[in-house]
């Protein structure tokens, strides 16, 4: 040896550990995984989620019950509200063209206003209510 008292270090398996050895190095970043947690947490998030959604979704819709003029309304219903998509069924090619019309005529900003829902755009889907 070089003059200097070097202790020797033992790892938890018996093993001499190096001055700079990498693989101890590495294990010292190591992170243990914390106990186990109740599952209320993620539970109360979900169901405030899950509130906010419905909340979303029941106000479209009422906002197109509302807005709606009453032979499109009889055309046309609200599927849904999904990141800012709203999705309207309508029964065929004309009654999707009649909403379309009524849409960018002023209706989607009437139903943006009475929703105080954030719709960034329209699908309309052709398809048969249910």
């Amino acid at each position: 040896m070089s003059g200097r008292d070097e202790q020797k270090q033992i790892d938890e398996h018996g093993g001499e550990i190096k001055k700079h050895d990498p693989l101890t190095r590495l294990r010292g970043f190591r992170v243990w995984p914390g106990r186990a947690r109740g599952i209320g947490e993620d539970c109360a998030g979900l169901m405030r989620s899950l509130t906010k959604v419905s909340k979303e979704q029941a106000a479209v819709g009422a906002a197109w019950e509302t807005a709606a003029p009453d032979e499109l309304r009889d055309l046309g219903w609200v599927m849904g509200v999904s990141g800012g998509r709203l999705e309207i069924g309508v029964e065929n090619a004309g009654a999707r063209h009649k909403v379309d019309r009524w849409l960018r005529s002023g209706g989607l900003e009437m139903i943006r206003e009475l929703a105080k829902v954030r719709i960034k755009s329209v699908v309309l889907r052709i398809g048969e209510k249910g």
